[in-house]
């Protein structure tokens, strides 16, 4: 599943545009902050969805300016949109986050040293959370879809601070060094 596929095609779906303001959106929806996407991929992608015949593309002459090439999205694209769109919901979901090499090595350290990583995990928890909340704030005026991501984030780092400090309870409380 590609998710920069699935963000491009949804952005040429909703109005033709060209790379550059495709990566404009990319940026400005801050996709990166809760997907894998690359902006500095988006031109190369663009290009590779055109030859795949999902885009097309439509050089507007510039005049004084440069000549800007402006991409839709082809009835094969609609149709590769759709997959994708089934293929995304329909897998399982993997959560991934790295702190958890550390979870999984707190053992190995002294209790004191180990408790003072579980302070440090949950001030960067809680300090994006913040971030998030701000976003949130920030882009008060967006869709549901938009601001329904902020929710599912804040309701995530909510559940990760309950969860570290249920963990620290039992850390502390078990034999461990």
């Amino acid at each position: 599943m590609s998710s920069i596929d699935l963000v491009i095609l949804g952005m040429v779906l909703e109005k033709s545009q060209s790379a550059y303001d495709i990566q404009k959106d990319i940026e400005y929806h801050h996709f990166s902050r809760w997907t894998k996407i690359s902006v500095p991929s988006v031109y190369r992608k663009v290009l590779q969805l055109e030859e795949k015949g999902y885009l097309q593309s439509n050089t507007i002459k510039g005049g004084k300016a440069a000549d800007k090439t402006i991409y839709s999205i082809t009835e094969k694209g609609c149709t590769y949109f759709d997959e994708l769109m089934n293929t995304c919901v329909s897998q399982q979901i993997p959560l991934l986050f790295d702190f958890n090499v550390v979870i999984a090595n707190l053992n190995k350290l002294e209790k004191n040293k180990a408790l003072d990583l579980i302070d440090k995990l949950r001030d960067s928890i809680a300090a994006s959370m913040q971030v998030n909340q701000m976003h949130a704030n920030d882009y008060a005026n967006i869709p549901l879809v938009g601001k329904t991501i902020f929710d599912q984030q804040r309701l995530l780092y909510q559940s990760l601070l309950e969860w570290l400090e249920r963990f620290e309870n039992q850390f502390k409380e078990s034999g461990l060094k």
